[in-house]
């Protein structure tokens, strides 16, 4: 060289100068990791794309509707006379009149209090950006424009008019504008706050006037936890209750928890082997004429009896795995020490404004180290957590706490790579070079990717949120299902707020913050560099930035609430599993009732799309008109939606208002928060303190408002007619607060597997490994015998089976099974109280079952179960646990490309003679009725005396024992 030095370069100096620069890149390119997908370009084509796409689902489903009233209108076909939504025509826009015509008074009889509170919640927000939209256009469009136009002193280019409508170069007196529209946005929004809370007072106290609520045990009942052990008792109950500053009457009646022992574990355990045997049979069953090969699997793990190594015949190991499990809970039901007591028991009380003044001066206090509140429905109680020590509890919420925050702060990282490197793939390349030729030879392979892997990824990313959420709140030790979904919309909409908003908003002025800090730090004093970052007009920078992501945003959510209208994965997704899968009867039957509607997650985005709107409510006023948009358009289509297709599964009484009044509270104050530091950017700061006093009146409205109305919405002490018109004794010979308030576990009905009808005849080959019943080539069908004895069939276990027109959830909605999971039974049974009917109730007179649905014969070594004496005739048993629809059953909604379905005729109409259900309706064993001239199967039925009705037993062996 001219200098005389010799040098050279290494392999490895040139790799980490390869590295060195592919590292700068990726610094590059997550420092704006959103800002490359979304240009000024792209509005408009976001808009033509979103409404267009609306528009064609929408079209689509107003073609599609009237002829799937299973996916589009099930309430119509399964709650009872009181709750079951007003008519509806097939007609492309006859869903539209209803809707309209359906007040808010009618509505709490319907569709329930929380429905009606979350209708009124998407009234409110489309009233309020209806209202914002318009002053926006009014005032902050023409002010941004102008000084814009001002202090440029350029025409601004066609592409460029986006722009113009943020304060992206308004400076000076402009930023008065934006102070004033932040004190009219807080005081509009405290205007509309206040009269919904009124109104929804009013709602309250009329709810706790209606017969519903005033005819069940817990609206009049206490709940009491973290008892200690000289007051578990009934008698140490009273006694705190007499502690409270209340008058007693002597009348209450008090219940201590008893210790369930593992009977949880046993029935989770026991469901999950039902479900698991009856997936085996479905598949091993789907073609009843050439089975294949029976299947295998291996142990349960917590089975210590079997080698976990080795694999064992499926049926017959999970049938007697079944077996197994029920005889161990039966024993274990049998062995319930009543002297065990529990740290938690219930008080009831005559009438309901005892209880709650009661309540009233138990809030607060806490006797002895209790906690005393008004009962939850037995069905939303979460028993696991009940009997959980108070330590325990307290631990697990404070970890819970600090596992949250750190998932929502860390989240930040994948959340960053899905949007740099998914999004567009050949970032890839910039830290990873060899990826550039495998890239271009398989252009339209990672295309196809490109398109599908982050909106994928995400999706299936938010749909697993709400689950963890869940999960660790009820690991945190909350007590009902109504509280854990309020603490769900609450962590949501932080990890929303942190995760999608803050971060997602800020990351590059964040980014490029703390390089600039770092280098300027190697220079100058750390208070110089941080004088010289320029921090708040980074963060306005970054908002105006943000804006044109969040207005695209906002507008493809209208696509989604149309997706939710269509219901494209019910429709298409259980259509395509039926016809090519092998679903069990339970599934099938699960499948066509109500969903539950998911309020803590549509909460959560309504919560988060207001929060958004409000806060880029200056930096760009289209932002207002976009959310009046999509809070217009699908304020409609939820009210359809819960009308005539979603229930609630845990019916709370509006309390969720709470939870969504504080979080607009804190929206209006973030959206000061974010309107002053604009100010303070492209003004002076004492410009920006104007806003300051609008925190100190949204902390004092808060406070007015739970002043004022906080406890009238809560409880119910005025008393009224309806607790005269009950009398005292009536009720107190109604309530059974032991066997009400009892865990679920003691007196819970176990399933049974469902088996699908077509396979009837191969049952006893089936359990039992060996040939019987009707040979697969025709000829005589040799039923199975007992070993030992001469002329007895084999007993087989209490399987039911189920005919294919009967898989409808229609004729099983009346059993606690299937109902507690769908609207907790309340919208299908008037006489439905608290849950507890739905689990001993018999069924009413004049109800049978159908014949082609019925449960299989008792299990092994035990006689038959009893027949129901509400058939008449030699039909055999029917069943308690079946309710169906009399007359000819509720309509059927054929499936894509089965509109000349023919349903075959109905099992229900007992004028018709079906041979086969006749026999059918019998058990599979028994010996034959000597006086019976029809050929079938015996089932001895007892002599009820007329009026009186079978009672329930749990299991067979419960039956065996009380008829000895």
């Amino acid at each position: 060289m001219g200098d005389g030095t010799c040098a050279f370069t290494t392999g490895a100096s040139l790799l980490f100068r390869r590295d060195e620069s592919s590292l700068q890149k990726f610094l590059d390119k997550i420092k704006t990791p959103f800002s490359q997908q979304f240009q000024t370009s792209t509005l408009l084509a976001s808009l033509g794309s979103s409404l267009g796409i609306s528009l064609l689902i929408f079209v689509a489903w107003t073609l599609i509707r009237p002829y799937h009233s299973l996916v589009y209108a099930p309430k119509l076909r399964h709650a009872d006379s009181k709750h079951s939504p007003p008519p509806v025509g097939k007609g492309l826009f006859s869903w539209f009149a209803p809707i309209v015509k359906c007040h808010e008074q009618d509505l709490v009889d319907k569709i329930g209090m929380d429905a009606t509170i979350f209708l009124r919640f998407m009234r409110m927000l489309r009233t309020m950006f209806f209202v914002l939209a318009i002053l926006g256009c009014i005032i902050m469009l023409p002010v941004n424009i102008s000084c814009n136009l001002k202090n440029t002193g350029a025409i601004w280019g066609e592409g460029k008019w986006f722009i113009i409508t943020t304060p992206i170069q308004a400076w000076g007196n402009c930023m008065y504008a934006h102070v004033l529209f932040a004190w009219v946005i807080d005081f509009f929004v405290m205007y509309l706050l206040w009269t919904n809370y009124r109104d929804i007072v009013k709602l309250r106290r009329n709810y706790f006037e209606t017969p519903e609520y005033t005819n069940s045990l817990h609206a009049r009942s206490l709940m009491i936890w973290d008892v200690p052990n000289s007051y578990r008792s009934d008698a140490g109950l009273n006694k705190l209750i007499g502690g409270l500053s209340v008058p007693s009457h002597g009348d209450e009646k008090c219940a201590i928890g008893r210790n369930v022992k593992i009977l949880p574990d046993l029935l989770e355990k026991h469901n999950l082997t039902v479900r698991r045997l009856e997936v085996v049979l479905s598949k091993y069953l789907k073609n009843p004429e050439r089975l294949p090969v029976r299947p295998m699997c291996k142990p349960d793990k917590d089975d210590k009896a079997m080698n976990q190594n080795m694999k064992v015949d499926a049926i017959e190991y999970l049938k007697n795995r079944m077996e197994e499990l029920e005889q161990t809970i039966y024993d274990v039901r049998k062995s319930i020490d009543r002297r065990d007591a529990m740290q938690y028991g219930f008080v009831s009380y005559p009438t309901i404004s005892r209880a709650h003044i009661a309540a009233k001066a138990a809030r607060g206090k806490h006797p002895k180290g209790t906690s005393i509140a008004l009962a939850a429905r037995p069905s939303d109680i979460i028993w696991a957590n009940l009997g959980r020590s108070k330590s325990s509890r307290r631990w697990n919420g404070f970890v819970g706490n600090v596992l949250f925050l750190l998932l929502s702060l860390l989240f930040v990282v994948p959340n960053a790579l899905i949007a740099v490197f998914l999004s567009n793939l050949s970032n890839i390349a910039y830290v990873w070079p060899e990826f550039l030729p495998i890239l271009a030879g398989n252009y339209q392979l990672f295309s196809l990717v490109q398109g599908f892997a982050a909106p994928t990824l995400t999706s299936i990313i938010y749909l697993l949120l709400p689950i963890t959420m869940r999960r660790i709140s009820i690991w945190q030790g909350d007590l009902t299902k109504s509280s854990r979904e309020r603490h769900v919309t609450s962590k949501l909409y932080i990890f929303f707020i942190i995760n999608n908003l803050i971060i997602f908003t800020l990351f590059g002025a964040i980014w490029q913050v703390i390089a600039k800090l770092v280098v300027e730090s190697h220079n100058t004093e750390i208070t110089t560099a941080l004088q010289n970052l320029g921090l708040v007009a980074q963060i306005a920078n970054a908002i105006f930035d943000g804006a044109m992501f969040w207005v695209t945003y906002l507008l493809q959510r209208n696509m989604g609430a149309m997706l939710d209208l269509a219901q494209v994965v019910s429709l298409v997704g259980k259509s395509f599993a039926i016809r090519f899968l092998s679903p069990t009867p339970r599934q099938r039957i699960e499948w066509t009732a109500p969903p539950p509607f998911d309020y803590a997650t549509y909460y959560n985005y309504f919560l988060f799309y207001t929060t958004i709107a409000l806060i880029f409510s200056t930096a760009q006023p289209l932002m207002l008109v976009v959310a009046f948009l999509y809070f217009c358009i699908d304020s409609f289509l939820k009210k359809y939606s819960l009308m005539y297709v979603f229930v609630t599964k845990n019916e709370s009484g509006g309390t969720f208002w709470r939870v969504i009044f504080n979080r607009v509270l804190f929206a209006a104050a973030f959206c000061n928060v974010t309107i002053g530091l604009i100010v303070w950017a492209r003004s002076t700061w004492k410009v920006a303190a104007c806003v300051i006093p609008l925190f100190f009146f949204l902390i004092g409205f808060k406070w007015y408002c739970r002043a004022t109305f906080d406890m009238e919405a809560r409880y119910y002490t005025r008393g009224s007619d309806r607790d005269s018109i009950i009398p005292p004794d009536s009720l107190r010979r109604r309530d059974n607060l032991g066997a009400r308030y009892s865990h679920p576990t003691l007196h819970s009905k176990l399933i049974k597997p469902m088996i699908p009808g077509k396979a009837e005849h191969l049952i006893a080959q089936v359990l039992h490994g060996k040939a019987g019943g009707m040979p697969p080539g025709g000829g005589i069908g040799m039923d199975m015998m007992q070993e030992g004895s001469r002329g007895k069939k084999v007993q087989h276990a209490g399987f039911e089976v189920v005919q294919e027109e009967d898989m409808d959830f229609a004729h099983f909605k009346h059993r606690a099974e299937f109902a507690d999971e769908y609207g907790g039974g309340a919208i299908y049974n008037d006489s439905y109280n608290d849950g507890y009917s739905m689990r001993t109730m018999t069924p009413p007179p004049g109800f049978g079952s159908p014949n082609s649905s019925r449960p299989g014969s008792p299990s092994l070594g035990g006689p038959a179960r009893v027949a129901s004496p509400l058939v008449s005739g030699p039909v055999g048993y029917r069943g308690t646990d079946y309710i169906p629809v009399t007359g000819a059953g509720p309509p059927r909604s054929p499936g894509p490309g089965m509109r000349n379905f023919t349903r075959p005729e109905s099992p229900y109409d007992y004028s018709q003679t079906d041979h086969m259900s006749e026999t059918g309706a019998h058990l599979l064993s028994n010996q034959q009725d000597p006086g019976q001239s029809q050929p079938g199967y015996y089932v001895q039925q007892p002599q009820w005396q007329h009026g009186q009705q079978q009672p329930p037993y749990d299991s067979y062996e419960e039956y065996r024992g009380a008829h000895r």
